[in-house]
């Protein structure tokens, strides 16, 4: 095998050069058969790696971004109708106000399993109220039980994720998560069925706090907090804002607080 000239071009990093030493490393040997066996092995090393870690290189270097985008303006607020109790045949339609999140993904590549979480509530003190377990909130899609499972968000789409709904003539707020055993209809044109509401579904007016937390399989948690003041009166009416900051009892609240209030449990 005829040698193969490898004097590498000098530069003022040719001291520090990890190209140069390798030039010179392999100069050493000439044409040794056993540098090409090396250079080959350590080739199909890096063909495997790239084959199987192909995705995870992938998403490290194009990772999603979600932006997150509150507001009480539509078309990020919605309103629906639902379908109500009492027990079939008579049904019940009620107009509700949605409160929701627009979600996009600004970066290049999938957001894999999304899921949304409402992972805390306190009052407007900062204490915990202890009823409200982690409950997964539901994104806006179609059928409705499908919402309450991991969502893909590609590249660029808009979701939205449910918060809280109010009930037109209704004192309580509610919390849009798992569903049991809805009635359905197909004379009507809406299928948002709701059953049975556990207490810690709903909210008696008062100030709160929540923490909502957005998960996935290839990107890290995003966690926001939200100030709540609902009056139990106009179903349109309930005031919400950003508030990443927990509350605490010298913390200033952005309204004026209700005789009563959720308290710790």
């Amino acid at each position: 095998m005829k040698p193969v000239d490898l004097e590498c071009v000098k530069c003022d990093y040719s001291d520090n050069c990890t190209f140069a030493w390798g030039v010179a490393w392999l100069g050493e040997f000439g044409d040794d058969r056993r540098v090409i066996a090396i250079v080959s092995l350590i080739v199909s090393i890096i063909a495997v790696i790239a084959v199987v870690y192909r995705e995870w290189i992938h998403d490290l270097v194009y990772k999603p971004k979600l932006q997150v985008t509150f507001s009480l303006q539509k078309p990020i607020p919605r309103e629906e109708t639902f379908l109500m109790p009492p027990p079939p045949p008579k049904l019940v339609m009620r107009d509700a106000f949605v409160i929701r999140l627009r979600i996009k993904n600004t970066g290049r590549v999938l957001a894999r399993k999304c899921e949304g979480i409402l992972s805390e509530v306190r009052n407007h003190k900062g204490e915990l109220i202890t009823r409200y377990e982690p409950l997964p909130l539901r994104w806006t899609i179609s059928p409705h039980d499908r919402g309450l499972q991991p969502l893909d968000i590609a590249s660029k789409r808009v979701v939205y994720l449910d918060l809280l709904f109010t009930l037109k003539d209704s004192r309580w707020a509610f919390l849009p998560t798992t569903i049991k055993k809805g009635y359905h209809n197909e004379d009507f044109p809406f299928e948002k069925m709701v059953s049975t509401i556990k207490r810690e579904d709903l909210f008696e007016p008062g100030d709160y706090w929540l923490s909502i937390a957005i998960y996935g399989d290839n990107f890290g948690p995003i966690e926001k907090g939200y100030a709540v003041h609902w009056d139990g009166k106009n179903y349109k009416g309930i005031d919400m804002q950003e508030m990443n900051e927990k509350p605490s009892a010298t913390s200033l609240w952005p309204w004026p607080i209700l005789e009563k209030t959720e308290s710790s449990s």
